[in-house]
């Protein structure tokens, strides 16, 4: 008789107990005590919960509200100090003269004609071409700072003054200027070195 439940229960018995735990998992229709349940008793069971009342921290929800969150902020790069002093490619104050002349000359020329409007946005071209420019030298470690000031004659003076806290070996300007009849247009580049 291997249909009754004594011998049911010994043959059980004999199964390790990992095999008997996946044999439970298997056979859905058993319940918390190995026994199985009557499919028509007339009385329904809620199904019992494999775990406290904290279960509700899964992966599946962990991995559900990690997918919801901001993305991970991208690691900022650091890079070590070389205790290096000085540039390999040491800025060409000479160059940097030829560049400005040649590009301030190109853009205020005798055909030029002064406009409010107009002058903003070319000085806003000039000084970006100027620095880009000088940024093609590939000049180790230096930052730059680019003004282009365009102004009317009209009878007025004009003063300008500007301060900083930099290094007299390293740091420095280049100033050119163009004057017609009916407005100036003068550039100040400031090159400053970067450790």
């Amino acid at each position: 008789m291997a249909d009754s439940p004594d011998a049911d229960r010994r043959s059980k018995e004999n199964v390790p107990a990992a095999s008997a735990a996946a044999a439970k998992e298997a056979d859905p229709a058993k319940g918390k005590g190995g026994k199985k349940e009557k499919a028509g008793d007339g009385k329904d069971k809620k199904p019992e919960k494999a775990g406290s009342q904290r279960g509700s921290l899964t992966k599946s929800h962990i991995g559900m509200a990690g997918a919801m969150s901001a993305p991970a902020a991208k690691p900022t790069m650091r890079y070590m100090p070389t205790y290096r002093l000085e540039s390999k490619n040491p800025l060409n104050k000479e160059r940097v003269e030829n560049i400005i002349k040649a590009v301030m000359n190109r853009h205020y020329n005798d055909e030029y004609m002064f406009h409010p409007k107009h002058s903003l946005h070319m000085a806003a071209q000039v000084s970006e071409e100027i620095k880009n420019r000088i940024k093609m030298n590939n000049y180790d470690r230096y930052r730059y700072i680019v003004l282009v000031t365009v102004g009317e004659f009209l009878m007025q003076g004009l003063y300008s003054m500007v301060n900083f806290l930099w290094d007299a070996e390293k740091d420095g300007f280049v100033t050119y200027s163009v004057e017609r009849p009916s407005y100036f247009a003068v550039c100040t580049t400031f090159y400053l070195y970067y450790d």
